[in-house]
């Protein structure tokens, strides 16, 4: 599979921060699925990650900038945490 294009990710992301951890903490949950695999390949993990979230078989979190998050809120989730 032809890896999908940056505009392509961006419509089922908001933001290329959002895909490239979500692709990041995917291909870590596969490698560490498949480490007994002898043909075991980062690469191909991070490949297969790109392709699951392009099928939106995961999905995306959307990206918040801390600027942007309710400091009411991150009171009480640190309190409560």
């Amino acid at each position: 599979m032809t890896p999908p294009s940056t505009k392509d990710l961006l419509k089922i992301a908001d933001s290329k921060y959002a895909v490239v951890v979500a692709v990041a903490k995917r291909a870590r949950e596969l490698s560490e699925l498949k480490k007994n695999d002898e043909n075991f390949r980062v690469s191909s993990m991070v490949s297969e990650a790109l392709e699951e979230i392009y099928k939106c078989k995961i999905k995306v979190k959307p990206y918040r900038d801390k600027d942007e998050v309710n400091p009411e809120a991150a009171d009480k989730e640190a309190v409560n945490g």
